[in-house]
């Protein structure tokens, strides 16, 4: 399993760093060519092309033995100034905490950024590259985020093959691709005609998208900003609900040194704690982050978010006091590693 895991990984990067190579050579290359510079058979390299083709949807053109890569799939060149640039470094810090699999674009993005950075900026861009680059390879979800990029980059009609407790096929309108740091997660904004709404997929459960011919124009006044101004990650509702919580004195100060959310109202307390006031579409989707305050943090309003968390909390306590604590595996096993036996392979 680890052996085939290393194959994915090491396929995935190749077909990346190829991908780069044909942006360095705008007129094109020959599989040998392609072969020659990868360091592998040019049948292999014939290969790659056809995958770059099949799964990450690259327009290659065919003029003899050369493939070269249409005009217009690459961008313009960008310029940065140095402030630019420390951006840039920061949001690579961003992605190397987000990102929990492999993301091709990613890495080879930031090498990019990383080439024309001065050198104390480089060295920490190319560390986060090579630490993103030690990420479990997932192709198909490469495949997926590749083909919704290219529907809502072209506003074209996308067929999804979804997955919850059913799988399903439904035609969407790509709108936006939006992150959520909390469950390392990524999201497609999308107008559902089925059910005349914007509704958002979770990335890892489309198992297949088919791009349409067919355009769309996006819902008339349509804003991703506006959609998902109340929502605390990415769930949305018609009407938010107003939450309040207390903070005691002794994380008072962590409170106040982030906005939490667009909406929120602080309000000093006699005591040195504070109070946060929220706007947020679903209080379901917040009640992780108040759990990980622990003791600190007291829901006022709404009751109903009051009952779970102290429902939540109850049966936390319950499982601590029970007194069935789980006892580690007999051996040296240790850290969810195996010690390997005499005679016995591991991977």
């Amino acid at each position: 399993m680890l052996s085939a895991d290393f194959e994915k990984h090491d396929r995935t990067l190749r077909l990346m760093r190829e991908l780069v190579l044909f942006q360095a050579i705008p007129h094109g290359l020959t599989s040998r060519e392609v072969a020659e510079r990868m360091g592998i058979s040019q049948r292999q390299a014939q290969r790659d092309i056809k995958a770059l083709e099949a799964e990450l949807e690259v327009p290659f053109q065919q003029i003899g033995a050369r493939w070269k890569v249409l005009e217009g799939y690459w961008l313009g060149p960008v310029s940065f100034s140095v402030h630019e640039a420390m951006a840039m470094l920061l949001s690579a810090r961003l992605m190397l905490r987000f990102a929990d699999r492999y993301n091709g674009f990613a890495t080879a993005a930031y090498e990019k950024v990383a080439s024309v950075l001065p050198a104390p900026m480089k060295g920490p861009v190319m560390e986060a590259v090579d630490m993103m680059a030690g990420r479990p390879a997932d192709n198909g979800y490469m495949k997926v985020l590749a083909s919704l990029t290219a529907a809502w980059a072209e506003r074209r009609k996308v067929v999804v093959t979804y997955t919850t407790e059913d799988t399903f096929e439904r035609v969407l309108w790509p709108l936006f691709l939006e992150p959520n740091a909390t469950g390392h997660s990524c999201y497609l904004l999308a107008w559902d005609p089925k059910r005349q709404a914007v509704r958002s997929y979770k990335l890892e459960r489309i198992s297949n998208v088919r791009l349409l011919e067919e355009r769309f124009d996006p819902p008339l006044g349509f804003s991703v900003d506006r959609h998902l101004a109340h929502a605390w990650g990415i769930w949305t509702s018609q009407q938010p609900v107003d939450v309040i919580l207390r903070f005691d004195q002794s994380v008072s100060r962590r409170v106040r040194e982030t906005v939490w959310h667009p909406s929120q109202r602080l309000e000093e307390l006699p005591d040195g704690g504070v109070r946060v006031r929220l706007l947020v579409a679903e209080p379901t989707e917040i009640r992780h982050w108040i759990l990980g305050w622990g003791r600190t943090c007291v829901v006022e309003a709404p009751e109903s978010l009051r009952d779970a968390i102290a429902e939540e909390a109850a049966a936390m306590a319950r499982s601590y006091s029970s007194g069935a604590v789980a006892q580690p595996p007999a051996g040296p096993a240790r850290d969810g590693l195996v010690s390997p036996q005499p005679g016995r392979r591991v991977g």
